[in-house]
């Protein structure tokens, strides 16, 4: 589960010789995880970076428009069995990304093994255990959050739950990119650019203890 999650996050970075303080950028369901590190540890975080990243508000089902024990559950099911055959390379296709060659193929191969898929499989169950936990969760104080929003292809909702979560901080931008999809804000030259962009807003928010742009209620 999440508190898992945050406890080896923190063990590998206290392995690692990192003593923090920590800025933390999760992307889709890490966004969760993000939120669960910051409330466990909070002395270690100094700011957050939230990439089109899940809302607490809303369980995975209705999140992704469909009601609960829908048939997408029972698909979800039968994937890892599916993946030792095979067949899971024709249900779940890479999308397009300026990842090169080099790095796209061997991904993509091993999201679509047996293991991979269980991978998924197993965290798309935990989701709306955890969304309830991180619901319940404190907010971040005057902390800097940069929240960074995808549009294209969003379902209905998706914006206003991003805006709940710009409320979060004290001291918050809010970026929305229209042109942008969920996984091309990370997969793209042009979104990793406004990711990375973002992370180096919080990281310089903190270093000169200035505020971030102040779009708590405006769209970029």
């Amino acid at each position: 589960d999440a508190v898992a999650l945050a406890h080896d996050l923190h063990s590998l970075l206290v392995a690692s010789g990192n003593s923090g303080p920590y800025v933390l950028a999760g992307h889709s369901a890490g966004g969760l995880y993000v939120r669960v590190f910051a409330a466990t540890y909070p002395n270690e975080v100094a700011g957050v970076v939230l990439l089109d990243a899940q809302s607490p508000h809303t369980n995975s089902a209705s999140a992704i428009g469909e009601p609960p024990q829908s048939p997408i559950k029972t698909l979800a099911g039968m994937l890892p069995a599916l993946a030792r055959v095979g067949v899971a390379r024709l249900l779940l296709s890479a999308e397009s990304s300026d990842l090169p060659p080099e790095f796209e193929a061997p991904r993509h191969a091993q999201e679509v093994t047996a293991k991979g898929v269980s991978s998924f499989v197993t965290e798309f169950i935990e989701l709306d255990h955890i969304q309830g936990a991180v619901a319940v969760l404190p907010d971040l104080g005057d902390r800097p959050l940069v929240v960074v929003t995808a549009v294209a292809e969003a379902l209905g909702g998706w914006l206003d739950q991003q805006d709940r979560l710009a409320t979060l901080s004290t001291n918050v931008s809010h970026r929305v990119f229209p042109d942008l999809t969920h996984v091309s804000l990370i997969e793209s030259e042009r979104g990793a650019l406004a990711s990375s962009e973002a992370i180096q807003s919080v990281v310089q928010a903190i270093r000169s203890g200035t505020s971030l742009d102040g779009l708590t209620a405006g769209h970029q």
